[in-house]
């Protein structure tokens, strides 16, 4: 029996059975097997069903789960190939770096193929902080604290220490956060695949020369994928939070007054300087309770805001000897002086706002702009970080080009003529969305919308030739055979042709 291993992509997730292209039953799996037979006529078509999540854990687990069934098949001595759409590829090079692990060269596997695949580059966390989980942090922390504490405790009577004890010292102290570090370094090398180098040689060694990428072009999941990295958007601009740091205004400078009105020192500040400049008696009326009462020191503090200020232009003396008339001037005066003060003070306010913006903005223009990216990108692990998408895996140093013309204009043509029914559909979603009244209804409305046939990511397994390509592929491994039917397709030998345009094209980089 010879089996073909479907995989499907993010947001394709379903039953067993149904339409879409990896299910059992679907169109496109009877118009393979009507093209494929197997040596002994036993074709199997099974679907490896995961949660379709656009996130690297969700794919590395799903991939868990696939290395285990390979590695079923692989066991079994029978023929198999594995087809994975999208992230389904991801999902497929996740399993085999799990059966790199375990040191399965999975023999029975004829040949793993992506379709439309964009691959995660990821790097390590730089900092052994981020790459901890809440237990870690903790006793990194405590080993960091007694490290400090260490280092400046040694420093007591260091003018006639033996240089033995430094060494000892420093041993004594350093030496558990080292051990800590060498630790998790090692457990980290076996827990993620994609920093051992000796896991990635084996992997590249029995499953690089068994791959095949089948992509278009303009696929918009590839293309977009590998455009985030140069995504470069200013989400806050410079003064984005300036008009809301004003506001603070409104709480800060009330609240000093209330600061000021209960302190008695300062309510005996301002009423020392506010009775030289208003007739003796009135403190007696005003401020009789010496500071200890709120209601009278807002009193004195209201005069002290219409004297004060000219006091500070203008003798006491002089002010002291104004008649009524002159007052009303000098209380005019006073107020402009008051407007004043609180331009300046709006002004200071307003440029300090400015400030403190644009160094949030500086901050977080780069911090959001990460977070964006690591969501297009599903990075969601803990020891790696997203950083790029390219056409092949990490582990592998060589590529295959886009779909020859004879194939992929016959794809763009299709999805172009399904252009006219995105509008409607559009306006359906954005009503969809505009109804939506969870973030799980939102999501699925997305979802959906990721899969519309106008988009050739999603295009692949509705059009005739490039099923037949497929099928070529998987014709050419050991334990398959083309059907009777599918040799004698008048576009035979032009199937043949792109299939040979697409291998001798491969690609290789230095590794």
């Amino acid at each position: 029996m010879a089996t073909i291993v479907t995989v499907h992509g993010t947001f394709a997730t379903g039953p067993l059975e149904g339409t879409k292209w990896w299910q059992q039953g679907s169109p496109f799996g009877s118009y393979l097997a009507g093209l494929v037979d197997s040596d002994d006529d036993a074709l199997k078509i099974e679907p490896h069903i995961w949660n379709g999540l656009n996130s690297e854990t969700s794919r590395r687990a799903a991939g868990e789960a696939l290395a285990v069934r390979l590695t079923r098949l692989d066991e079994a001595g029978e023929p198999f190939v594995v087809v994975g759409h999208s992230h389904g590829g991801s999902v497929i090079s996740a399993a085999l770096l799990r059966c790199a692990k375990m040191r399965r060269p999975l023999s029975a596997m004829q040949r793993w193929m992506t379709v439309g695949t964009p691959f995660i580059k990821t790097e390590r966390q730089r900092l052994l902080f981020s790459r901890l989980g809440i237990f870690g942090k903790a006793i990194y922390l405590i080993l960091l604290t007694f490290l400090v504490l260490g280092i400046l405790a040694v420093f007591v009577g260091a003018d006639d220490r033996d240089p033995a004890l430094w060494l000892l010292a420093f041993a004594t102290f350093a030496g558990p956060l080292a051990l800590f570090y060498a630790i998790l370094r090692y457990q980290e090398s076996r827990r993620s695949f994609r920093f051992n180098r000796r896991l990635l040689g084996f992997a590249s060694k029995h499953y690089a020369a068994r791959w095949l990428s089948l992509w278009h072009a303009k696929d918009e999941a590839v293309q977009s994928l590998k455009a985030v990295k140069r995504l470069d958007v200013q989400i806050f601009s410079r003064n984005f939070a300036a008009s809301s740091l004003n506001l603070l205004a409104i709480v800060i400078i009330p609240l000093l007054c209330l600061w000021a009105l209960n302190s008695e020192p300062t309510m005996d500040a301002i009423a020392a300087k506010v009775f030289t400049l208003i007739e003796g008696a009135a403190e007696d009326e005003l401020y009789s309770s010496g500071g200890s009462n709120i209601f009278e020191n807002a009193a004195v503090m209201f005069v002290g805001l219409l004297v004060i200020p000219p006091s500070l232009i203008l003798p006491a003396d002089f002010i002291l000897a104004l008649d009524t008339w002159g007052q009303m001037v000098l209380l005019l005066v006073a107020i402009m002086l008051l407007l004043g003060a609180a331009y300046v003070l709006t002004l200071a306010f307003n440029g300090f706002a400015r400030l403190v913006s644009h160094g949030l903005s500086l901050v977080l223009n780069p911090m959001t702009l990460a977070q964006l990216k690591s969501v297009a990108y599903g990075s969601d692990t803990r020891e790696d970080l997203a950083i790029d998408a390219g056409e092949w895996p990490i582990w592998m140093n060589q590529g295959y080009p886009p779909l020859p013309a004879t194939i992929a204009d016959e794809l763009e043509l299709a999805s172009d003529q399904a252009i006219g029914h995105a509008i409607p559909k559009f306006r359906n979603v954005v009503e969809s969305l505009a109804d939506a009244e969870s973030p799980e209804a939102t999501s699925d409305v997305l979802a959906d919308y990721l899969t519309w046939p106008e988009l050739i990511h999603t295009s692949y397994f509705t059009q005739e030739r490039f099923a037949k390509l497929l099928a070529y592929a998987i014709c050419q491994c050991e334990g398959f055979r083309p059907s009777a039917h599918f040799e004698s397709d008048p576009e035979f030998a032009e199937i043949a042709q792109a299939y040979a345009t697409i291998v001798e094209g491969a690609v290789v980089t230095p590794a």
